[in-house]
């Protein structure tokens, strides 16, 4: 009997042995498993850190680098190999170490920083660069490393300094126009032009010289200004073909065109010039003849202390500022037809210099002395308001000389098209209006009308090719539309954007309808603010489903404004609204955090799995501070971001194009997933989509409306899915709606799917009943 007790006391231990192993195996398996689950974080991470646009580096706290990614080493010129251990003050310029150790002693003091400073690459070239800084702790709190990202701020500076130079010449001609109108000798003019552009253009040194027939063919300096005037004094100037003619003045007079010289240095224009040139800090130069009635009267020369100062803008506005000098100096010649001077000097004020028609000062007269001719005659007039249909398109595609030979050519058909006694006249831009004189009423004016849009049917002849375009227009009358100028002109652009919002290439009169529409969109703001502080708005959330396996994989939240006035409001009528007043930044944050804080209740009701979708508005999205804003809501809410999803649309993204992809990088780098919204129907390409860290597309409704359309509307879906596949994209479509466009998305392997054909957007309190495992809410057949 002991001995069977013993034997069973035996074979229980022995079971027990072995539960104790299998206990362990499934730990170690289970320790394998997450052992290389990390390994495959840690390599998507270190590819994602890689491939990131701006460079990313940490900093021990003697300044030698201990990690960097590959942009920072190739900004630097070096292989990153040769970085760890090495201080990175040897890649500072030296008028900024101090500022790079400043910036350094302050983070690892624990406060993070930012500072501008220059750097230098390994082939001794340099670059400026802005540094953001953060302290790197361990677990005892102590600064142990500097965390640093950098950004090549070259490209941004160079555009800084070109907008800065075309703003300083674009100020250099307003003082210079206003010198023409009154500067009363051609001595005076002269001095005070060269004046204002040393100045005002800050230059180094301006000078005017005039052109001589005879002996020589000599150029004679009759005005100069700068720090350096007895350069241009001691020179012996000529527009001949001898030596003395092959400068840069001299060819200007010859060519009868502008001449630059981009580095006098190394420019052999300059010939034996070049040193004393380069000795008093002349670097580059552009020489502008001065032209008028087919004759060059003189020539304009400017020197900059810069090399490359000169580019094409630049050089477009200077030289109309020497066409202006040389009408002012022919003027001034022609004394004795002293009216008909004056007549020319002062249409540069009230004439368009590019189109020769009446500018917005010259209409805005005109306008006033025509309402006060109709209330004398007790007659009607006319005001219609024009803007060129695309014409950015066009402008775009044919540059800036194209679109401003199109402007012109215009303007003459515009002129073709009314009485002598009406004016035509351009606003800016491609903004026109016409003033059509002592009309009876509306009869009389639409021929007008019609006439304009089908003077637009036959194509330009812009530089040998033929451009088409088109013009909405509006037309307001007085007295029925407006008594006064302000309120006529104001009718009448309200009644052009209903024409182009109305499929443009047409025109429309001003009606009280539009009056109505406009106080209707002033109430709507009204009530919108109102709704804001009444708790009106709320969320519904709209289910999301793998198309693979039914489930519901998220959902997309969606505000709703339900107004006790206005009853419900549609989305497309006040989420414009609230994106043209600004209201889109608090109401933005409001649904982040709101949806946040119910898709976290969800996720710990058991349903982690599920995803949030967020869409995000362009003035959002270009918040400086954006990331900080989503930062706090997600820590406020205590919400996985590698649970939300932020979708913006092509047109946010695409503009402004670098500090776009330095934004989404940086939310990429958090874990928040990014979907380019409304696919399709903005602007992207196949380069841009490589360039945006985005993680889906989302297809446009309009594309599913009808894909028996003869457009091929189901080839550019199906082109869609395959590109974005093709770029490790998932692809999302919104707007499902029948069992036809689910076989066809199945077909093409579209990932998920949103739309009426499930489920419309649902209040918060109704969605959980869909994510129960054991709900089918959604047609047997649907994935069959």
């Amino acid at each position: 009997m002991q001995y069977r007790h013993q034997e069973a006391h035996q074979q229980a231990l022995r079971h027990e042995l072995e539960l104790h192993r299998e206990e362990l195996q499934a730990q170690n398996d289970n320790l394998l498993l997450f052992q290389q689950e990390l390994a495959l974080s840690q390599r998507s991470y270190q590819e994602l850190f890689d491939s990131a646009p701006i460079g990313y580096f940490s900093l021990d706290p003697q300044a030698c680098v201990v990690e960097l990614n590959l942009t920072a080493a190739r900004l630097l010129g070096r292989p990153r190999d040769l970085f760890p251990g090495r201080s990175l003050l040897s890649h500072v310029h030296p008028l900024s170490r101090t500022a790079v150790t400043e910036h350094l002693r302050q983070v690892f003091s624990g406060l993070e920083g930012a500072a501008q400073v220059r750097m230098l690459r390994h082939d001794e070239t340099s670059f400026e660069a802005h540094f953001q800084s953060s302290p790197e702790r361990d677990g005892a709190g102590r600064v142990v490393r500097c965390r640093t990202a950098m950004l090549d701020l070259s490209e941004r500076l160079l555009q800084e300094r070109a907008l800065e130079r075309t703003s300083r010449a674009y100020q250099v001609q307003a003082a210079c126009n206003h010198a023409l109108l009154h500067t009363g000798g051609e001595e005076s003019l002269f001095a005070e032009i060269c004046r204002i552009i040393v100045e005002k253009g800050e230059f180094a040194l301006a000078w005017v010289g005039l052109v001589e027939e005879g002996a020589g063919q000599p150029i004679r300096p009759v005005a100069v200004h700068g720090e350096h005037a007895d350069f241009v004094r001691g020179l012996n100037l000529s527009w001949g073909e001898r030596r003395s003619g092959q400068g840069p003045s001299g060819r200007a007079v010859r060519l009868r065109q502008p001449v630059v010289c981009g580095h006098i240095a190394d420019d052999p224009v300059f010939g034996s010039l070049r040193r004393e040139a380069a000795r008093r800090g002349l670097c580059s130069c552009i020489s502008l003849p001065l032209l008028a009635e087919g004759r060059c009267l003189g020539v304009l020369g400017i020197y900059a202390r810069e090399v490359g100062v000169f580019d094409a803008d630049e050089e477009q506005l200077l030289m109309e500022l020497a066409n202006q000098l040389a009408f002012g100096l022919l003027a001034l010649r022609t004394r004795a037809a002293h009216g008909a001077a004056l007549e020319q000097v002062q249409k540069l004020a009230y004439f368009d210099a590019l189109t020769g028609l009446p500018n917005r000062s010259m209409f805005l007269e005109r306008l006033e002395q025509a309402l006060a001719l109709a209330r004398r005659e007790d007659r009607s007039m006319g005001l219609l308001f024009l803007d060129l249909d695309r014409f950015k398109d066009i402008n775009d595609t044919l540059g800036h000389e194209g679109g401003d030979e199109l402007l012109k050519a215009v303007a003459a058909r515009l002129r073709g098209c009314v009485r002598q006694s009406d004016t035509v006249a351009r606003l800016g831009g491609d903004e026109f209006v016409i003033i059509l004189h002592s009309v009876h009423d509306q009869s009389q004016v639409e021929p007008v009308a019609k006439k304009v849009l089908d003077s637009f049917s036959q194509p330009f002849l812009i530089n040998g090719r033929e451009v088409y375009s088109s013009t909405s227009i509006g037309i307001a009358l007085h007295p029925s539309d407006g008594a006064d100028v302000d309120t006529l002109i104001r009718h009448a652009d309200a009644a052009m954007y209903t024409a182009k919002a109305e499929g443009r290439q047409i025109y429309r009169f001003f009606s009280p309808e539009m009056n109505r529409r406009i106080q209707a969109k002033l109430l709507l703001e009204q009530h919108l603010r109102l709704a804001w502080t009444r708790g009106e708005i709320s969320l519904h959330y709209q289910p999301q489903l793998d198309l693979k396996t039914g489930a519901v994989v998220g959902v997309e939240a969606l505000v709703r404004w339900h107004s006790p006035v206005l009853g419900a409001v549609d989305p497309e009528r006040f989420i414009p609204l609230a994106e043209e007043t600004g209201m889109i930044l608090p109401l933005g944050e409001w649904v982040l955090r709101q949806a946040c804080r119910q898709v976290g209740s969800w996720h710990r009701a058991g349903y982690s799995g599920l995803r949030l979708a967020v869409n995000i508005a362009a003035r959002q999205f270009r918040q400086p501070d954006f990331i900080d804003r989503v930062d706090a809501i997600l820590a406020e809410t205590e919400f996985d971001h590698t649970r939300l999803v932020l979708e913006m649309t092509e047109s946010t993204v695409m503009e402004e194009t670098e500090e776009a992809i330095m934004t989404l990088t940086d939310l990429k780098v958090r874990g928040i997933g990014l979907s380019l919204d409304d696919f399709g129907t903005g602007y992207s390409s196949l380069n841009h989509l490589r360039s945006f860290p985005i993680d889906q597309i989302k297809i446009d409704r309009s594309f599913l409306s009808d894909l028996q359309s003869p457009f091929g509307q189901a080839a550019i879906i199906e082109a869609m899915i395959a590109m974005a596949h093709s770029l490790g994209l998932r692809v999302i479509a919104e707007g499902v709606e029948d069992k036809a466009q689910v076989d066809f998305l199945m077909a093409r392997h579209c990932d998920e799917v949103q739309g009426f054909f499930w489920a419309h957007p649902l209040k918060a309190e109704d969605l959980p009943a869909l994510l129960r495992a054991d709900y089918l809410p959604f047609p047997e057949t649907a994935l069959h």
